[in-house]
């Protein structure tokens, strides 16, 4: 969040990206591999952004 208690750009495009992945991944069963999917996903794009 930024300092003004607003949520940044970057963090909503990481929270839809990471959603979204979550959607497809569950789209095809394994609860477990869609939310470490997720994760994964979100943490890549977190490294790439910066």
């Amino acid at each position: 969040m930024d300092n003004d208690g607003q949520m940044s750009l970057r963090m909503v495009v990481l929270l839809l990206l990471g959603g979204f992945t979550v959607y497809v991944s569950l789209q095809h069963p394994a609860i477990g591999v869609a939310i470490g999917i997720g994760v994964v996903v979100m943490a890549l794009a977190n490294q790439l952004i910066k």
